[in-house]
């Protein structure tokens, strides 16, 4: 049986989504950035003029030991240089993982919202935030950590929302972590 021209459309349409995330500028660090991008959705759709990508439904992104797990993902990038701008993933919690170095261990990242920019090595959680690495972890209402420096910028609910009797920030920070 042929397949009608939506069917068709369709499978053009998420072949070219695929396409245009696997560039040169992907999202991970650069040993990451040489291995293939596989992404799995329960529906996606790609905009080719704005650089712009869409995917929801136990959306499930691999490239390397870089992962993402959300309910919906958002990808933008430069539509000239192929260059990756911006990744917004969501979801109850939506996570993040990548190993930054062949002897570091995971960073993980999960919360209702996770933002990478990968042009300043930036990951923002927001809503139920959670850092962990090397045993180390922090909860927060809000985290933005860069990944250059690592340095980090943490803030509560009970700074969010100005309100004494909500929870601060937690960090857990093992022996050996702080130089």
């Amino acid at each position: 049986m042929r397949p009608t021209d939506s069917k068709r459309h369709w499978r053009q349409s998420l072949a070219l989504a695929a396409l245009f995330l696997l560039s040169d500028a992907a999202l991970a660090l650069p040993e990451d950035r040489d291995q293939p991008m596989t992404i799995q959705a329960d529906q996606g759709a790609f905009r080719s003029g704005s650089g712009e990508a869409h995917f929801q439904g136990n959306v499930h992104l691999q490239q390397g030991s870089l992962e993402v797990w959300a309910e919906t993902l958002d990808v933008t990038r430069d539509p000239v240089t192929g260059v990756i701008q911006f990744l917004e993933a969501r979801g109850e919690p939506a996570r993040y993982q990548e190993q930054p170095d062949v002897d570091a261990a995971f960073i993980e990242v999960e919360g209702l919202r996770i933002e990478y920019r990968p042009q300043q090595d930036i990951i923002i959680t927001e809503g139920n935030g959670r850092l962990k690495q090397e045993g180390s972890e922090i909860q927060a209402e809000y985290i933005q950590y860069n990944l250059l420096d690592e340095t980090l910028s943490v803030r509560s609910v009970r700074t969010q929302t100005a309100n004494p009797e909500a929870p601060q920030a937690t960090w857990v920070i093992q022996p050996g972590a702080v130089d």
